[in-house]
């Protein structure tokens, strides 16, 4: 967020009294011109030489997927795994910074949020952010104490609420459309999305098309749009498939997307659509570097964290 200083011409005017009362007026005069125009000076929102050494200040949002995916247990543990290698990196990244230089946070987000107040109290443990001042010997501990214990329960708890109520689903799309930039993206630091999910998109509150595109994506769309054959690149570039772009203006946001997974044995190329769906998407709201995963085991998912981030 980027602060504006309004400066007028006032100081500019301001001399030794010794004028006669026509220098005076004529200045007056000149003076009341210059205070009707406003002169916006930008001021960062951090210190000059730590805008400098932004691309080195991480700022890591972590997006879960809390719909049906989380029914099963091993999906709760591959997540969890995912999140601490997250967690770790993270820490990594902190050990080899002086302490006048630290400049970088990490936490959770989910949308919408949970009705269940207790999600996000949980989340809000995993709000860290480490500044000039914060004794990295004591918080990287609880850091990794945070991200070894909290996603589960975190977990358990919205699958708990899941048998009262359903799965409301997960609005990524609105994610995008209403939160990215004001809770992802910050001037001083280098922004780092990850998003835990299958893939698949799907939310009541935010269903819309546009011609052939659409803010959702699910397994029986994927089905319904016949592109089980050879040429379904073809076809979703003839037909014009894919979101709606849900924003703009990205470009200093970075996305890992970790999980991908189409469960459609019917379809070989589901697995392909998928990616193809979100790397078109990620393009056209101006994403530049990004990383599509599938779901894989957490030892192997690691590297593919430590060589993103």
């Amino acid at each position: 967020m980027k602060k504006i200083i309004l400066v007028t011409g006032c100081a500019l005017f301001v001399f030794s009294g010794c004028r006669s009362d026509k220098t005076l007026k004529n200045q007056s005069e000149v003076l009341n011109d210059m205070t009707k125009t406003e002169v916006k000076v930008i001021v960062p929102e951090c210190e000059p030489f730590l805008l400098k050494r932004k691309d080195d200040n991480l700022n890591i949002s972590i997006l879960l997927d809390l719909s049906d995916r989380i029914d099963l247990p091993r999906q709760q543990a591959k997540d969890s795994s995912y999140i601490l290698s997250l967690a770790k990196e993270f820490n990594n990244h902190i050990r080899k910074k002086k302490l006048g230089l630290l400049y970088d946070k990490i936490e959770v987000f989910f949308e919408p949020a949970p009705v269940n107040t207790k999600i996000n109290e949980l989340a809000n443990e995993l709000k860290v952010s480490y500044v000039k001042g914060v004794s990295k010997t004591k918080w990287i501990p609880m850091t990794l104490e945070g991200y070894s214990n909290v996603p589960s329960q975190i977990y358990e708890l919205a699958r708990n609420a899941s048998k009262k109520k359903g799965y409301p689903g997960s609005d990524t799309w609105g994610f995008f459309k209403n939160h990215v930039k004001d809770y992802c993206i910050e001037e001083c630091r280098r922004n780092v999305l990850v998003i835990l999910t299958d893939g698949y998109i799907y939310h009541e509150a935010n269903l819309r098309e546009e011609e052939n595109q659409t803010s959702y994506l699910t397994p029986r769309l994927l089905t319904q749009l016949k592109l089980n054959n050879p040429n379904w690149y073809q076809e979703i570039v003839n037909r014009n498939l894919g979101f709606i772009a849900a924003t703009s203006g990205l470009e200093n946001l970075e996305v890992l997307i970790i999980g991908v997974q189409s469960q459609n044995l019917k379809n070989p190329y589901a697995q392909e659509i998928l990616e193809t769906y979100w790397r078109e998407w990620l393009t056209k709201m101006g994403v530049k570097k990004y990383k599509i995963k599938s779901a894989d085991l957490p030892s192997h998912m690691e590297k593919v964290i430590a060589d993103f981030i």
